[in-house]
């Protein structure tokens, strides 16, 4: 590989290398929209588990 060629490859490499980092950017965003996402499951479990509790003790008082 001569000088040339090797400099007629640097914008290649280039515009791959920005490909990739737009890539990286996406893949880091949409792990962002997975983290916000399981919180809000988290937070919906926790108070879905407190209402069974209450429903539980609630409808123990209504046995015959």
């Amino acid at each position: 590989m001569g000088a040339v060629d090797a400099n007629q490859r640097v914008p290649e490499t280039s515009q791959a290398t920005a490909e990739i980092a737009r890539e990286i950017a996406g893949v880091d965003r949409a792990a962002g929209r997975m983290a916000d996402g399981s919180g809000r499951v988290r937070a919906s479990a926790t108070e879905l588990s407190r209402m069974a509790g209450q429903l539980h003790v609630t409808g123990h008082r209504f046995k015959v």
